[in-house]
């Protein structure tokens, strides 16, 4: 009798046992149901968050490439007058930017979003807009500030890229052909693009010569020497060697190959043994901006203004500005100056493409920049070409001659619709006749009277957070 009882009790015993154990397995079975869910929702949050970031990273790289590349102050999402959102990857990105002309900062505000809901808000609205309803949304987003510098010319003469187009003796774009490596650069070696004659009528002055020379004539007096200014620079070492070979071919015929340069590179300014020594006449310097960043720039600046200049392409003389006036004139497609006519003026002149990157797509714009010289051109200040096919010309006309009291500078559309083309990296210089272009540093530096118009085209970031 005992015996059944203990029996029983036991049985009992390990039934209470196995329910409680059911219950625990089931309640940790729920938990780690829970946990599981807990993990993919937290998974999935995860995962959407780092994606709206990426797009929103996505989106602020573009605006920073468009104020870097292009000269925009203040480019938006979306292509229209006001910033839209626009789709990317699995969800959409939107971005305006703020410029500050008085610290002269533009700073970025850029979002990315993806769908967290089933009914996502049909809101357009920035997320920071007091009107934006971001219901269904997740959303992250990054400010960038980005402040402009100007830059001072301190080369008579600034031909980026290619330099040269095609001359006797330099190198050419083709396929295969790497920049950094000389070893796969192709000679030119006939039929030259750009003009060759036995001699070339052109002086480049590297001394620093007084800004009135033009208006108040006689002999000019340059700075006495040394002096830290070289006589061209180019953005890599194809240009480089372009420009030389530019030189040397054109004055050909047993004449010295140097003349019309002041100082001649062969002096003892000048390193002419080492091709990449900074002290080399036509000096390598990548970091400099490019052309048509000073075009963009001052386009974006000064177009809108009562007091800029606008001519259409075409024949032009007269006056645009003076030492006490100076100003900005632009000259979309071909600036012409007519045999016996006079174009003079003061400021900076900027001779372009019918192209303006904050509206335009096509980077082959079928009005293009020309400088064409068959009368009397003078100028005092910057002499900006920049084009897709740029032509700078002057004539063998009787009594066509040019002359610059500052610099010049000139390049191609490389940048034009952002596409970054090898085949068109060149410029096309015809000079039958008289061109001089003498370098004067105090126009530009702080206090001369061209400093204020610089566009500021170094663009620094200093400064990044999330919002």
């Amino acid at each position: 009798m005992l015996t059944n009882k203990l029996g029983n009790r036991e049985s009992g015993l390990a039934l209470i046992l196995v329910v409680v154990v059911g219950v625990a397995l089931l309640f940790f079975s729920a938990i780690s149901v829970q946990m599981s869910l807990v993990h993919s929702v937290t998974h999935t949050v995860q995962r959407e968050a780092h994606l709206a970031r990426q797009i929103a990273d996505s989106a602020a790289a573009q605006a920073l490439a468009k104020i870097k590349e292009a000269g925009l102050l203040a480019p938006m999402s979306g292509g229209g007058a006001s910033a839209q959102w626009v789709n990317f990857s699995e969800g959409q990105f939107y971005y305006h930017t703020d410029y500050d002309s008085a610290t002269n900062v533009s700073t970025i505000r850029a979002w990315g979003r993806i769908p967290a809901g089933a009914s996502p808000s049909a809101c357009a609205e920035a997320p920071d807009s007091v009107s934006w309803d971001g219901t269904g949304w997740l959303v992250r987003g990054v400010e960038i500030t980005v402040k402009g510098k100007r830059y001072i010319p301190e080369q008579p003469l600034y031909f980026g890229n290619g330099g040269i187009e095609k001359p006797l003796g330099g190198f050419q774009w083709a396929d295969g052909v790497d920049p950094a490596d000389p070893s796969t650069w192709q000679t030119v070696t006939s039929s030259p693009s750009s003009y060759q004659s036995s001699s070339v009528p052109f002086h480049s002055s590297a001394l620093d010569h007084p800004f009135d020379y033009l208006y108040n004539g006689g002999a000019p007096a340059p700075a006495s020497s040394p002096h830290p200014y070289k006589i061209w620079a180019s953005q890599n070492p194809i240009g480089q060697f372009n420009i030389s070979a530019w030189f040397t071919n054109s004055a050909g015929s047993g004449n010295d190959p140097t003349i019309g340069l002041d100082p001649p590179p062969t002096s003892d300014y000048y390193d002419t043994s080492d091709l990449n020594s900074p002290d080399h006449p036509y000096p390598v310097i990548p970091n400099l901006p490019d052309v048509q960043s000073f075009a963009f720039e001052l386009w974006n600046r000064y177009k809108d203004q009562s007091s800029t200049t606008k001519l259409n392409s075409g024949s032009h003389q007269g006056t645009y500005g003076d030492l006490s006036n100076p100003g900005i004139t632009f000259v979309t497609g071909a600036l012409q100056v007519d045999t016996g006519t006079t174009f003079r003026g003061c400021g900076l002149l900027v001779i372009r493409d019918a192209y303006d990157p904050n509206t335009d797509t096509d980077n082959q714009p079928p009005t293009r920049a020309r400088f064409d010289i068959r009368g009397t051109f003078q100028w005092t200040g910057l002499v900006i070409v920049a084009g897709w096919a740029p032509d700078i010309s002057v004539s063998s006309d009787a009594g066509a001659n040019a002359t610059i009291a500052g610099a010049l500078f000139g390049e191609d559309s490389v940048q034009s619709g952002g596409e970054i083309s090898l085949d068109s990296a060149t410029i096309t210089m015809t000079i039958r006749n008289s061109f001089r272009i003498l370098y004067s540093n105090g126009l530009f530096r702080q206090g001369g009277i061209l400093h204020n118009y610089l566009p500021f085209v170094q663009k620094e970031v200093i400064g990044i957070r999330e919002i």
